[in-house]
């Protein structure tokens, strides 16, 4: 599944009466005489109900127009949720679908608003159609044979990565972690080992779930607003068909295959051979040569001497660039590290991941969908009689007496 998401929930459906006691923490910020010069909503961390990780929350608030008497009131719900965690405890295994991790935020909103209080009737009108996104990560989980092969393939994106981006990072602590920024995503790569956020449910297999981590490599693709809004994919409804469309097939060509430029091959590590040169003009062979012998290919005369050196070089990197699959913008000194010939056969879209039969009820994945919205439906109903009864207990009908519940 997704792994995280950055969704907003619209409440204005919900009448403003209602909407008024939907906990907000609003903070007022007053200069030294103490006068109020500005007011901000200070976000909350939310315990899931399915399992004990947090999620970040920040309920939004305006003045409605309409009842100006009442204040201000929450519109919305800018929440932060990492979604496998949030729903099994964990995110060593999951699937890919962004539709369904928004589903799943909008259901575990639906149960914190139930155990404020919030009646059923006005939390029913709430649906996918009042969510959009902010952000969302999809990890595309790579199965490799054995521990041993992950790690090479971890390093080859790492050191292709260094070759290829110029804001490469990568840190090392308990695994190598890669992360190459774009300017609307940012790819990252990992083999997950650190825990520490995961709250296994008491009989999870936990052992089987980390022995076969050890073999997945982590590809995450963290999508930012405005590259969901470039591709009119803030709706979370737009990745209803996703899977239909082929969307994360082309996210996937687009945020990994060309991004670490894998198409059509990938860049070459090793000097053409003797017929690639024959493929390429005099001119285009010449530079070419030289530019593997270590001169500066802008600085031919077959660029300098042109009426327009940019668009001379332009064209003739871009003509090598198609035959002999070398970008002469690329040191050759660095050209040499790129390991595109190992990457390309691995970095392949092969469809949603799926764990084992064994270990799928205890993931966050297709086929153990129906038991997720199944559990989801339990706790949403289980949060809505108790506050019922708090209500109850708080306003006994008349003639009632209450004994309180000295249970230890």
């Amino acid at each position: 599944m997704t792994d995280s998401i950055k969704t907003t929930l619209n409440l204005t459906k919900i009448a403003a009466l209602v909407r008024k006691d939907i906990p907000a923490q609003i903070c007022n910020v007053t200069n030294p005489w103490g006068e109020m010069t500005a007011r901000y909503t200070k976000p909350s961390h939310q315990q899931s109900a399915m399992t004990k990780t947090k999620t970040k929350w920040v309920v939004r608030c305006a003045t409605d127009f309409d009842h100006p008497e009442l204040g201000d009131l929450p519109t919305r719900i800018d929440a932060d949720l990492n979604i496998p965690n949030s729903t099994t405890g964990h995110n060593l295994e999951h699937g890919t679908s962004v539709y369904a991790a928004g589903v799943a935020a909008l259901e575990q909103q639906r149960i914190w608003l139930a155990q404020s209080g919030l009646p059923q009737v006005a939390l029913d009108l709430l649906s996918t159609d009042d969510i959009t996104l902010r952000g969302v990560t999809i990890t595309y989980l790579i199965r490799c044979a054995t521990h041993e092969e992950a790690v090479r393939l971890v390093d080859a994106i790492n050191v292709t990565g260094k070759v290829l981006n110029a804001y490469w990072e990568s840190t090392s602590s308990t695994n190598v972690t890669v992360k190459l920024p774009a300017r609307t995503f940012t790819l990252s790569a990992y083999i997950k080992t650190s825990l520490k956020h995961c709250k296994f449910p008491d009989d999870a297999p936990v052992a089987d779930l980390i022995e076969q981590t050890s073999c997945i490599v982590r590809i995450e693709v963290k999508l930012g607003f405005r590259f969901l809004r470039a591709r009119n994919l803030l709706a979370l409804n737009s990745w209803r068909n996703a899977y239909e469309q082929g969307l994360y097939k082309t996210l996937f060509n687009e945020t990994v295959v060309k991004f670490l430029r894998l198409d059509k091959g990938g860049l070459r590590h090793k000097e053409p051979r003797e017929e690639v040169y024959a493929r390429l003009t005099p001119t285009e062979a010449v530079l070419l040569r030289g530019y593997i012998a270590g001169r500066d290919p802008r600085k031919f005369k077959s660029v300098t001497e042109s009426k327009n050196p940019g668009n001379r070089y332009s064209e003739l990197r871009l003509a090598i660039l198609a035959v002999a699959k070398v970008d002469i913008g690329i040191a050759w000194v660095d050209h040499v590290k790129l390991r595109c010939f190992e990457l390309a056969p691995q970095l392949q879209y092969s469809g949603d991941y799926h764990p084992s039969d064994a270990h799928a009820p205890w993931c966050f994945c297709k086929a153990n969908w129906p038991s997720s919205l199944a559990n989801f439906r339990t706790r949403y109903e289980s949060a809505l009689a108790a506050a019922i009864q708090k209500l109850k207990l708080r306003h006994p009908a008349p003639g009632c007496s209450v004994v309180a519940d000295v249970t230890p």
